[in-house]
């Protein structure tokens, strides 16, 4: 998700920052394409995300001004290959003066294959870290600019930014998302089912990044609370697991638990095929190779079969309790 990963889509398509796609989009639908747009807001509020959209939209031959999406040209701007596309980050805690001189010299160059160019510049504030020298040198370009050459500075923070940058651009102004676009973002960029992402969403920042922080917390604590049960089960105590499962919650928090023990197996399949080295649940890793190692549950391959039957019954409206007994004494060997 933004800074953080997000699929791209077009102004049209996003599922947050709206209000800031749509006045991008009737500035373009007029022909008001600037030569310099400032995308300033906190990190994780999809600043990048619409920047991406705008490329598409710069460049788009299908839907000039608003881009399809799907074109070979927005497909090559979303991945970053089109040769009048490029994005520009600090190589490493500043911007020095010869990567500066690299993306101006960009600028002046004739666009490959569209009438225009645009340069994705992340993080511009770098470029005054150490000197003014570099953020001098994008000064000038900015006062006076290529005709072809649309800049997008991309600030977290642009109070670091010369005065004279921030005037010489076009401003947008991100805000924080709201739960909404944030749960609608987890159910789009990352297959949340609705009603968890809207509860990840409620404890998040209003950002991209609070909220997979939140996700990735609330999914090791429901993996934590899986493995448990899990551990009971090996130790034989089918009673003592069906208990902590609390069986009679409901069908949906069944099904959360038959998808926590689906990820459960596929760590153990990693141990008992000696990939030890790929386990994703480092948190929990010392107790899964033990769970792995103690020989009281069935292989990984019954366990998905187990497991595939439990979701289908649960799915068909099946007592929840008795469901989940059948599962739990199926693990086990």
């Amino acid at each position: 998700m933004e800074e953080e990963k997000a699929r791209r889509a077009t102004l049209a398509e996003l599922p947050y920052q709206r209000e800031v796609a749509a006045a991008l989009a009737r500035a373009l639908a007029s022909g008001r394409l600037a030569h310099a747009y400032l995308f300033a807001g906190p990190r994780g509020v999809g600043k990048e995300a619409v920047a991406y959209a705008l490329g598409a939209a710069a460049l788009c031959p299908e839907k000039p001004l608003e881009g399809c999406g799907v074109c070979n040209t927005c497909r090559r701007v979303f991945a970053d290959v089109h040769p009048d596309f490029r994005r520009y980050e600090a190589p490493a805690l500043h911007f020095d003066i010869d990567r500066v001189r690299e993306i101006l010299a960009e600028a002046g160059r004739t666009p490959s294959e569209s009438p225009r160019k645009v340069l994705l510049v992340m993080e511009p504030e770098k470029m005054t870290y150490r000197s003014d020298a570099p953020a001098n040198a994008l000064l000038k370009t900015l006062e006076e600019p290529p005709g072809r050459a649309v800049f997008v500075l991309v600030s977290h923070d642009p109070r670091q930014l010369l005065p004279t940058i921030v005037s010489r651009c076009v401003n947008v102004h991100f805000p924080r998302l709201t739960a909404e676009d944030l749960a609608e973002a987890l159910v789009r960029d990352r297959g949340v089912p609705a009603a968890e992402a809207a509860d990840v969403a409620r404890k998040a920042d209003g950002t991209l990044e609070g909220a997979a922080a939140a996700l990735d917390e609330e999914q090791l604590e429901r993996l934590e609370a899986a493995l448990g049960m899990m551990e009971e089960l090996a130790a034989g105590g089918v009673a003592e697991a069906l208990g902590a499962a609390q069986v009679t919650r409901g069908r949906e928090e069944a099904l959360a638990l038959v998808a926590a023990w689906a990820d459960l197996t596929h760590e153990l399949a990693a141990v008992h095929g000696g990939a030890v080295d790929t386990l994703r649940l480092e948190a929990l890793e010392g107790r899964v190779r033990a769970l792995a190692e103690s020989g009281r549950l069935v292989t990984p391959e019954q366990a998905w079969e187990a497991l595939a039957r439990a979701a289908a019954a649960l799915r068909d409206n099946s007592n929840v309790a008795l469901t989940l007994e059948e599962l739990f004494l199926g693990m086990t060997v």
